[in-house]
């Protein structure tokens, strides 16, 4: 199966989100490259467009005469994410690198050498993780028992687990240790707090499609972007209370915080959108962005905000007060990671569905080298002295070294 004209016909009316979602990914993974999918489904609702943006499936829909949406779905380079078990998710902490597949292993690795230390069979579908402040755990999200998974970085067992419903995916560890996750398919926010040696976990419902939680600035509330219901919800990190729910664009997906606190930043994906808001919940402005706008960084020293649009390969550059358009940059098919390097000098942008990412300098403002990593690229994780980057690069299942001052591939990191 060849060829741009190549339409596979798929009927999934009947189906719930997940059977759907499952089936049309499925039936993209077999596809070749420009070959298309026409999917139906009775209802087109922020689940399962949430779950197509995330999997990188770029789609048309269009609702027909009996009330049904009919999605036409064209087959990128790589497969679908999401349904690829290689490396996908990592954080740099203390000289190591910690990476989960989104299969079973938590793998470390020496940030010098490259040389893997351990890895361990944790979980049944591993998604994203999280380093403890402290650096005495890692807690990796489970969305395929429902569980958060807290490993200890010194003998890497399995300290403790907890439920989270509703297929985790993106946990955070808060400056005084508690664990928060979203559940997206259950709309809830499970957050975990330690106490004497203990796990306390607590679930609330928060809203639709719930995404990628951000800690305010105060460190006492969390924000969570619901997609499904086009608001940000603030949540009292001490007992789960909500205190208020703010509107913004359609689909919040990932927000940022600006660096003096004064503002939150929330890129909205169903309308392709950025909105600003104050700590307070005080929307103060939504501006155009780009189709599929998704994942947002504001830069360190507070004069831009970034924002990776999935659907048109690019990254807009926002002044951060006033919302005015700066500059577009290009990117790599589906810039799916866009992260920024800890001494606020480069911006590292990915390109999953191509073999590059893309590095930018921030004090310059320009694109300074587009870098072959390997298939996949996914997140970008930093050394602490913000002069190597390690790209986890899923489809090919390693992680890529970059040395920020030359722009360079330096090598790879991998399982065995």
């Amino acid at each position: 199966m060849a060829g741009e004209e190549t339409v596979l016909s798929l009927d999934c009316r009947g189906q719930k989100v997940p059977q759907a979602g499952l089936a049309i990914l499925e039936a993209y993974n077999r596809l070749e490259c420009g070959a298309q999918i026409e999917a139906r489904v009775d209802h087109l609702g922020p689940g399962l467009r949430m779950w197509l943006i995330e999997a990188g499936a770029r789609h048309v829909a269009h609702q027909t005469d009996d009330g049904s949406w009919r999605i036409t779905v064209a087959r990128a380079l790589s497969p679908a994410q999401g349904k690829i078990p290689g490396l996908h998710h990592l954080e740099v902490a203390q000289d190591r690198v910690w990476a989960c597949e989104r299969a079973s292993r938590l793998a470390c690795f020496d940030a010098a050498s490259g040389d893997l230390v351990d890895s361990v069979d944790i979980a049944e579908t591993a998604s994203h993780l999280a380093v403890d402040p402290r650096g005495k755990s890692v807690f990796v999200a489970d969305p395929g028992t429902d569980r958060i998974i807290s490993v200890s970085t010194d003998n890497f067992i399995i300290e403790d687990s907890w439920p989270a419903p509703g297929l985790p995916q993106l946990p955070l560890v808060t400056e005084d240790g508690m664990v928060c996750v979203t559940g997206g398919a259950t709309g809830t926010l499970t957050i975990a707090r330690p106490k004497d040696g203990l796990w306390r976990d607590q679930t609330i419902e928060v809203g639709n499609t719930p995404h990628d939680p951000l800690v305010a600035p105060d460190g006492a509330h969390l924000f969570v972007p619901c997609a499904g219901d086009a608001t940000v919800v603030k949540v009292r990190l001490s007992d789960g209370k909500i205190l208020g729910t703010y509107p913004v664009g359609a689909g919040p997906a990932h927000m940022s915080a600006h660096p003096d606190g004064t503002r939150i930043y929330s890129a909205n994906t169903f309308d392709g959108t950025l909105s600003s808001l104050s700590p307070e919940g005080d929307v103060l402005g939504t501006v155009p962005s780009g189709a599929w706008a998704h994942a947002v960084e504001a830069t360190h020293d507070g004069r831009h905000v970034l924002v990776a649009n999935f659907f048109d390969d690019t990254v807009t550059v926002f002044d951060a007060m006033s919302l005015e358009r700066l500059a577009l940059w290009q990117s790599d098919v589906y810039p799916h990671g866009l992260d920024l390097s800890p001494d606020g000098r480069f911006a590292v942008v990915g390109g999953f569905s191509s073999d590059y990412v893309r590095l930018f300098d921030l004090h310059a403002m320009v694109e300074k080298s587009r870098i072959e990593v390997g298939r996949g690229s996914s997140h970008t994780a930093f050394t602490e002295d913000g002069q190597t980057a390690f790209v986890a690069c899923s489809v090919d299942d390693h992680v890529a070294r970059v040395d920020l001052a030359s722009g360079e591939c330096t090598g790879h990191l991998s399982l065995p």
